[in-house]
């Protein structure tokens, strides 16, 4: 676990080294995000998330996201303000260039979500549980199917993949299901995701790319 967090935060200093971001460490609050939200919420698995993420604003100016995140169809932007920042200290203008910034990432494609740094430090759960929400609805509707796919038709494919997992002590790969069901593997890890965002499955950590998922509560 630690491990994984600790490639990510390497890969960030790096990167900010090669490309002289303004910022080439990362702070207490975004660490203890890393450690106390995200690592938690997807099995400390850091592929697709990036911090400190430059974009340039309607005027042409460059800004920074605190993270974001790209994968499987997703854009999602986590703010973290802290109070002074973003409400005693900001002037009117600077709270309407703020909202209008915002805006423009909403209108570009992004899903934004913001968080205090207090909820980050007290409230790591409820961030956790929010920011899957939004990947989970997201991923519905970047993989949303033809009509005829109903909901009954992915809860029996879940159902099958469940018991496949029972069948191989609680564990299940994509190139399980594709031999399975005769699907490519790409298909069949899509299916692992949107069983993940369920919560029917949870990835195995790892420190490279995630291939195998577990039962939440199998017991041998």
């Amino acid at each position: 676990m630690q491990q994984q967090m600790d490639n990510f935060i390497e890969a960030f200093n790096r990167e900010a080294a090669i490309n002289g971001k303004f910022r080439n460490k990362l702070g207490k609050i975004e660490l203890q995000f890393l450690e106390q939200v995200w690592g938690p919420a997807f099995g400390y698995n850091y592929e697709g998330l990036k911090a400190e993420h430059p974009f340039l604003d309607y005027k042409g100016g460059q800004r920074f996201a605190d993270f974001i995140f790209v994968k499987h169809g997703v854009k999602l932007i986590m703010e973290i303000d802290g109070f002074t920042t973003h409400a005693r200290d900001i002037s009117p203008g600077e709270f309407n260039d703020h909202l209008l910034r915002q805006n423009d990432l909403v209108l570009s494609g992004w899903l934004v979500l913001r968080f205090s740094a207090w909820q980050v430090e007290n409230q790591p759960k409820q961030c956790e549980r929010q920011i899957k929400q939004a990947i989970g609805q997201w991923w519905s509707q970047a993989y949303r199917e033809d009509e005829g796919h109903s909901k009954q038709v992915w809860e029996s494919r879940k159902q099958l993949v469940l018991q496949m997992a029972m069948r191989k002590d609680g564990k299940i790969k994509a190139s399980d299901i594709a031999g399975q069901f005769k699907i490519s593997n790409r298909s069949a890890t899509n299916w692992l995701k949107r069983f993940e965002f369920d919560g029917a499955i949870i990835p195995v950590p790892s420190p490279y790319r995630v291939t195998l998922y577990r039962l939440p509560n199998y017991i041998k």
